[in-house]
């Protein structure tokens, strides 16, 4: 495959044009699994957070899609000369998407510590109606189940009794609703699959049930394990320093 060890350009632009590269000449055609977040650092010489960054904005442009589990695909053999064109707003993109997830993953598994101090009986129904409308939305309409899911995590905030953090966690929905974000979360922080958007639903109702039941730190775990997983469904991961 085209790679070759990184000299002073754009570390994730770097991954990206090594991979495409490698679509032109052939060396990796579509369906074709690409290696490892691990190999493809040490075929550029850039650290892992720099390939995730890449792959990211490759996911974005259609050129690559991640499979939970398994690894990540050639998906499109297209122009590749136009899409290298556009790379450079991706990976913007990408790494605001990453900026994102980080603050609001920090924002949100203290939010629940406060919302579990600020419990009240009547608070309740809120959260019951939103779980059972997410249960419909997520087996009969993805953009309804999106617009549920952002609904739920201001009632969250909202549930903390706290104008600033309800405020915040505004700002960072109004972020989501910028077109870039829009098409990465389709295509991989909740992407339009059935399996995917009911593993969603479980991991809200059972952050619920911990608020309910007053425990913070689990209801904290919980938060904190939903951020995760769909980082690396972005692939993301756990984030690692540049070498």
């Amino acid at each position: 495959m085209a790679f070759e060890k990184l000299g002073e350009t754009n570390r994730p632009q770097h991954v990206v044009e090594g991979i495409l590269s490698s679509i032109r000449d052939g060396s990796l055609v579509p369906g074709e699994r690409l290696p490892s977040e691990a190999k493809l650092a040490e075929l550029t010489g850039v650290g892992r957070t720099s390939v995730r960054e890449a792959l990211a904005a490759l996911r974005l442009m259609g050129v690559v899609e991640t499979r939970v589990g398994d690894g990540t695909y050639v998906r499109n053999a297209a122009d590749t000369t136009s899409i290298s064109n556009g790379i450079a707003q991706a990976i913007q993109q990408s790494e605001e998407a990453l900026q994102l997830q980080e603050a609001r993953a920090v924002f949100e598994t203290g939010l629940v510590r406060l919302v579990c101090r600020r419990w009240t009986p009547g608070k309740k129904q809120e959260f019951d109606r939103l779980i059972e409308q997410m249960a419909a939305a997520s087996a009969e309409g993805y953009e309804e189940y999106i617009r549920l899911h952002r609904a739920f995590h201001l009632a969250l905030a909202r549930a903390t009794d706290n104008e600033i953090v309800e405020q915040t966690e505004r700002s960072f929905l109004e972020y989501m609703d910028h077109e870039g974000w829009q098409s990465m979360e389709r295509q991989a922080y909740l992407p339009n699959r059935g399996e995917y958007l009911r593993q969603s639903l479980e991991e809200h109702r059972a952050i619920v049930e911990a608020v309910e039941a007053g425990n913070g730190q689990v209801a904290s775990d919980l938060m904190h394990d939903h951020f995760s997983r769909h980082e690396n469904g972005m692939g993301f991961g756990e984030a690692e320093h540049d070498q």
